[in-house]
């Protein structure tokens, strides 16, 4: 009877153990800077932050990862916004991810040009419900403007000119185009028909831009000072069909100069030969 309740005891110690180990939580998610302290506020001029790494690791995979930056508030793990994929270095959403490294410097080098400090709130919260933030402080400084001779004359400004240009493409085709040449894509999601841009030339840079700069840059001397404060992107993502694409702003710089290209309307329609996608664009070069 006393070896029997022994071994009763033995294995319901056992038992309970078992259980406990079985109901122990994962690590939490951890948020972690690459080559620098995220207590350390970077500096740079507007346009010239260097790679801005930060790792994200979820041992019970990501669900939710919050990006919070004035006016941006967004989901990167389950956003359909792919344009935002290559502002943070992304191919794809990183839901359900064990791990993922950020590039935030595409990000700050397009949107945050002012001169002033600024605080990127970054939250992960994994499928368990485990939550991890931290803050990433930037501070863009103004750029050293050289001395001006008051002998030396001022130079004219000298004004973009101005058209209306045609970008086609249809299945697995090459994109033809009316009036500027250079620019390339692929389709990457099919239900909004997202295309992928990119400069046809493996010499050439695209720089995605505000939608408000369209009006800002008039002269060719605008369109310079815009691109020395937006880095190049690989590629820029935008929705095509129903004229999604509308109020995009990107600038090409190829051997054939520097283009600005403004989209104001987009169509797609489906045939035997493949998906057209067809996008209109005022152009100023």
């Amino acid at each position: 009877m006393i070896r029997l309740g022994r071994r009763l005891l033995i294995l319901l110690a056992v038992t309970v153990a078992s259980v406990v180990i079985a109901a122990a939580p994962s690590d939490g998610p951890t948020i972690t800077a690459q080559g620098f302290a995220m207590s350390t506020t970077l500096q740079a001029e507007a346009g010239q932050f260097e790679a801005v790494r930060i790792r994200i690791e979820a041992p019970a995979r990501i669900a939710k990862l919050l990006v919070d930056q004035g006016d941006l508030v967004t989901d990167l793990a389950t956003t359909t916004d792919r344009s935002l994929f290559a502002e943070f270095g992304l191919e794809k959403r990183p839901m359900n991810a064990y791990d993922v490294t950020l590039n935030f410097a595409p990000y700050i080098n397009a949107r945050l040009t002012a001169s002033a400090t600024y605080k990127i709130g970054i939250t992960v919260v994994d499928r368990e419900g485990m939550t991890s933030q931290a803050a990433l402080t930037v501070t863009v400084i103004a750029e050293e403007m050289p001395s001006i001779d008051s002998a030396a004359p001022l130079a004219v400004p000298r004004r973009l000119e101005q058209s209306e240009d045609m970008f086609r493409r249809q299945g697995s085709g090459a994109v033809e185009s009316v009036g500027t040449v250079g620019l390339t894509w692929v389709t990457v999601e099919p239900i909004n028909v997202t295309v992928r841009l990119r400069a046809a030339s493996p010499d050439a840079s695209l720089r995605p831009l505000a939608r408000s700069s369209w009006n800002d840059i008039i002269t060719v001397e605008d369109l310079h000072a815009m691109q020395k404060l937006v880095s190049p992107v690989p590629y820029v993502d935008v929705p095509a069909a129903r004229s999604s694409a509308a109020g995009t702003v990107i600038a090409l710089s190829d051997s054939d100069g520097d283009v600005l290209i403004h989209l104001i309307g987009s169509d797609t329609s489906v045939s035997r030969m493949g998906t057209t996608v067809t996008l209109i664009a005022n152009v100023r070069r």
